[in-house]
């Protein structure tokens, strides 16, 4: 099978004369990062040892100090790591001539899974369902910011706040064309697209693909949008609250669990709702580790600027049917379209962390039958008596350290690493002076 794989990669190149493959891994920071690589030596990587990689990367925080305390260290030497190319994840850029992109694994030079991976982590969390005779189909809904170049200053592609008006829509049409026929390109074209409600914002909904992929896609989706706009002379931001004054951007994970035959396991038709006990098990079990949940799933200091009250953004631990304002949404569709909408994902979250730490969360819903709290149906969660999110990332990391069994699911080593470059993130902004503090004292002491 891999060498008949192979034999069609080296066909692509060979017609669709590609002189160039990015090979591209997303970190612990969420940043994405490529060597580019001759076809020739790509070709050589897939059936050698891969590409080197420096593991210093994996220290990094997201100003591009080193954190040593998040890897191997100067006294480890910082050796080099490969990247291995899953060849399931290579495709063409139709707006790159003669380019194309592989996502890669992160191994030893021995071939050894590299723990702190993030891909790695999702690898391992979804090699636990299999063991449970379960699999997930999921997809991410992003909302982005596209803004005008014009010199130093960056302008609102279009401005006021009507999301999905036409008014507003044709304005920007040659930006929707864009993203959808680059997206369709590589296979991972767009279900919807509409203007959102903040002056500039999008949101594109992404089509659900199985197991590891939809996490694979998320980063493609995420990458290609800013790369497409980028060449058009626009600046892409999937930051979660990138203005005080406008609305944050989501990056909500639509998730559905299947059997061995392909069923899904979230229905029941014999229920008033139509929601199978293994479904409300995983809501039970994202309700109880969801405070712990938030560090990897929002893992900016930024992402909490998001989580305020009356955002359509959730503040608390909180599910409800058809409910946009808690952090589990039931959607109405059911049987094979049955799901779950984590809405606490912002924009800005790393896939594979976001979809590792929702499926680890409901597998020990599910393992052991934890119900959920009541719903919030017919209430408004935003001034609910609920156990609340956490409010910062320290808090967030807080949490996600006393909690044995998302640690455990995620791998410690992985934990460890994480948590020490969050921290490096937190301690930096602690001693920076903000134009929030300047307004508020310069004048007045």
């Amino acid at each position: 099978m891999k060498d008949d794989l192979i034999h069609h990669i080296r066909k692509l190149l060979v017609e669709n004369q590609i002189h160039t493959v990015r090979i591209t891994v997303a970190d612990n920071t969420n940043i994405t990062r490529s060597r580019y690589v001759p076809a020739k030596s790509f070709l050589q990587s897939i059936t050698g040892q891969g590409v080197n990689y420096p593991s210093a990367l994996f220290s990094m925080d997201t100003s591009a100090r080193l954190v040593p305390e998040a890897g191997a260290g100067y006294s480890g030497g910082y050796p080099s790591w490969m990247l291995k190319p899953d060849l399931s994840t290579f495709m063409i850029l139709p707006w790159v001539p003669g380019t194309a992109r592989v996502i890669a694994d992160v191994v030893t030079p021995e071939g050894k899974p590299i723990l702190v991976s993030p891909r790695q982590v999702l690898k391992n969390v979804l090699g636990q369902m299999d063991k449970e005779g379960m699999s997930v189909k999921g997809a991410f809904e992003f909302e982005f910011y596209v803004y005008d170049q014009r010199e130093e200053s960056l302008t609102p592609s279009w401005h006021g706040m009507n999301c999905y008006s036409d008014v507003k829509q044709f304005q920007v049409e040659d930006i929707f064309t864009a993203i959808i026929q680059g997206l369709e390109g590589i296979g991972a074209g767009p279900e919807v697209a509409n203007t959102e409600y903040g002056p500039g914002q999008f949101e594109i909904t992404n089509s659900p693909f199985t197991g590891l992929e939809m996490a694979d896609m998320a980063v493609y989706y995420r990458s290609s949008i800013k790369e497409i706009l980028t060449r058009q002379g626009k600046t892409v931001t999937f930051m979660a609250k990138p203005k005080n004054d406008i609305s944050g951007s989501g990056g909500h994970f639509h998730h559905s669990f299947y059997d061995g035959s392909g069923k899904n396991i979230f229905y029941d038709p014999a229920k008033a709702d139509g929601l199978s006990d293994v479904c409300r098990w995983a809501i039970g079990g994202q309700l109880k580790h969801a405070r712990a949940m938030c560090a990897v799933i929002n893992s900016t200091i930024n992402s909490y600027k998001r989580l305020i009250p009356y955002s359509f953004a959730p503040i608390n631990v909180s599910w409800g049917h058809e409910h946009r304002c808690t952090m589990i949404r039931v959607p109405n569709q059911r049987e094979d379209n049955t799901r779950l909408e984590n809405r606490m994902p912002g924009a800005d979250t790393n896939p594979y962390l976001a979809a590792a730490a929702v499926l680890a969360a409901s597998l020990d819903g599910i393992k052991n039958k934890i119900e959920p709290t009541d719903s919030s149906d017919g209430n408004n969660p935003y001034e609910q008596q609920l156990s609340t999110l956490p409010r910062n990332l320290p808090e967030a990391l807080e949490a996600l350290q006393r909690d044995e069994v998302l640690v455990k699911y995620l791998g410690e080593e992985f934990v460890s690493s994480y948590i020490s470059l969050r921290k490096a993130e937190w301690d930096r902004f602690q001693t920076h002076v903000t134009n929030w503090e300047l307004d508020e004292y310069f004048e007045l002491f």
